[in-house]
């Protein structure tokens, strides 16, 4: 699912709860405030604190609050609230918070709003799902496809060399083609450390198919690569340049059937729920506070 996540205001909405909250949007007639995602801010970074609060975190917040609030709205609509598998789990969490303690906290407020969003999210994907099971003759159209599209093909395993400058990549590219070791140059011109003190080569491969299919400025640079090869010119990326390079190249192995049919159908089903949702918010009246 595609899913689209000031130090002052922040201690007086600590003071003053929601008495100088404002308005950020309304979904269908419901406001979501700033108070909410002041909170919210305060518990990711509670959480993490190397996150820092910005324009960017908030609007993700608020997109992401957007879709729990036109969910749960569904969900009651269709009294799926009032469910007894719903009712039993709010009793049950709520319990075990009083045990903790953890309704004292001065963040319980919005964790359990939170906790009570999710579970509704929850119960509206359980709804999907009895309302538009998939069945098996789906999940085998599903493998048959797959199937088809990655047969005959090959897949990367790809190591990069990522330099703040283009001069820096192309002396990497000059190394390379003097038949130094990838290892040696990427821990020469690398600004990667991460990359660097773990050798630089993944693990995964990645399929050229999936490269090709998402359009990728990297699928002609090194589609026709064979192992050991990289590629001639740096490919830019904003600020940066990557030089990469063809640790191993292999036919894709298509899994069988009954290895991947429990993931093919969860996917399946888990593409319907986002549809449904999808579905809800091209509907929802959403409007943004002006």
């Amino acid at each position: 699912m595609k899913k689209t996540h000031i130090a002052s205001a922040l201690m007086l909405a600590a003071l003053s709860g929601s008495l100088f909250a404002q308005t950020l949007v309304t979904v269908n007639g419901q406001a979501i405030d700033s108070s909410v995602i002041d909170a919210q801010v305060k518990a990711v970074r509670d959480a993490n604190s190397q996150v820092k609060d910005s324009p960017a975190l908030r609007q993700s917040l608020t997109e992401r609050q957007v879709v729990t609030t036109v969910v749960g709205q569904e969900a009651k609509r269709l009294k799926l609230d009032q469910s007894d598998a719903y009712k039993q789990a709010l009793a049950q969490n709520r319990e075990q918070a009083k045990k903790s303690g953890a309704d004292k906290k001065p963040d319980f407020k919005t964790t359990w709003a939170a906790f009570e969003g999710d579970l509704l999210a929850q119960a509206y994907a359980i709804h999907i799902a009895q309302q538009n099971p998939v069945q098996e003759k789906d999940v085998k159209t599903a493998y048959d496809n797959f199937s088809k599209f990655y047969k005959g093909t090959q897949e990367v395993q790809l190591g990069e060399i990522v330099t703040r400058s283009k001069a820096d990549a192309d002396k990497a590219i000059a190394d390379l083609r003097a038949k130094k070791s990838f290892a040696s140059v990427l821990k020469q011109y690398s600004i990667d450390e991460q990359a660097k003190q773990a050798g630089g080569i993944p693990s995964s491969y990645v399929p050229l198919k999936d490269l090709q299919q998402a359009n990728s400025p990297l699928y002609p640079a090194v589609k026709d690569l064979k192992k050991g090869g990289f590629t001639a010119t740096p490919l830019q990326n904003g600020d940066y340049y990557g030089v990469f390079y063809v640790n191993d190249r292999r036919d894709v192995k298509v899994p069988a059937y009954d290895d991947v049919k429990n993931q093919i159908g969860n996917d399946l089903q888990a593409a319907r729920v986002d549809a449904a949702i999808q579905s809800l918010l091209e509907k929802a009246n959403i409007k943004p506070a002006k």
